[in-house]
């Protein structure tokens, strides 16, 4: 994001005020599970994502869900790339991409679009994710193949969560150097629509019909590649699990953008990568259960 796009007021404010309220709603809202829990009552999550030449964005989003608590996770990638989730991530299932998915029955949340490409047949997986009735986000690519579409921009499903970055919201709306305006068109548009909407920046933000959250963690380190990948992966994750999408946005921006902070600490802001942040998520989960 552009330095001027950044309105006075969110500059302003106290950054330490700013993470300890973010500190008291994530703590409220974090379950706990009952020690008895196996791999069945720990959510079965589904990521369609990556295509020849951006599979890293598959493989990230994939990584973090599984690292934030999920008891399964599918990821629908091309059949000639599934070597490569296999050798990087064992613990995750496969499904071809190649074909559209019939149903979504054994999964309870969804997340579409990193690294997706935004062809014909990446906008009929959109099509059938949309008609899953089931707890859906919407990233990169997805968000870009919407811009293009006005009739599935405009007729979402409720609850959806959309997660653009700074050029993908431009392309879904309109080029934007001032944030105020930014800010207040997709409050207006999550409110007609119905659906909740996450503008990720140096404060992310949550919004949701009816308010929304300012996000007190991460640092400039992690406007990296692949850092939105992340973070897709851990809101899938956290909706596998049963929590509402206004519980998974405000947790899931937290421990983000905490594990983030641990990053910089021990690697510093200039070298710290996206895959960093998903070695930190443990750590992250863990500070806020201590």
């Amino acid at each position: 994001m552009m330095m001027n796009d950044i309105p006075q007021h969110l500059r302003d404010l106290n950054r330490v005020h700013v993470f300890t309220e973010s500190t008291i709603e994530v703590k409220r809202r974090i379950k706990s599970f009952d020690e008895f829990a196996h791999k069945g009552t720990r959510g079965h999550a589904a990521i369609i994502a990556g295509s020849e030449g951006m599979m890293g964005a598959a493989i990230l989003a994939t990584s973090a869900c599984m690292r934030s608590g999920t008891g399964k996770t599918t990821s629908f990638v091309p059949g000639s790339c599934f070597n490569l989730i296999h050798q990087s991530i064992p613990e995750a299932l496969v499904k071809s991409s190649d074909s559209v998915p019939e149903a979504f029955q054994e999964f309870q949340s969804i997340a579409i679009g990193p690294g997706l490409g935004i062809s014909q047949h990446s906008k009929t997986l959109l099509e059938s994710a949309l008609n899953s009735n089931k707890p859906l986000i919407i990233d990169a690519d997805g968000i870009n193949i919407l811009s293009k579409n006005p009739a599935l921009k405009n007729n979402l499903p409720k609850d959806v969560l959309l997660t653009p970055h700074h050029g993908e919201w431009e392309r879904m709306f309109f080029a934007c150097d001032n944030d105020t305006l930014k800010i207040k068109t997709s409050i207006e548009y999550c409110n007609n629509l119905n659906i909740n909407m996450i503008l990720k920046g140096h404060y992310s933000i949550l919004i949701t019909p009816n308010r929304f959250f300012i996000n007190g963690t991460g640092n400039m380190g992690m406007a990296k590649a692949g850092s939105g990948d992340v973070l897709t992966g851990i809101l899938v994750s956290l909706m596998a699990q049963g929590y509402s999408v206004e519980d998974a946005g405000i947790i899931g921006m937290y421990v983000h953008g905490l594990a983030g902070d641990f990053a910089r600490v021990n690697l510093g802001h200039d070298y710290m990568t996206a895959t960093d942040i998903i070695h930190y998520l443990s750590a992250a989960f863990r500070s806020i259960r201590n």
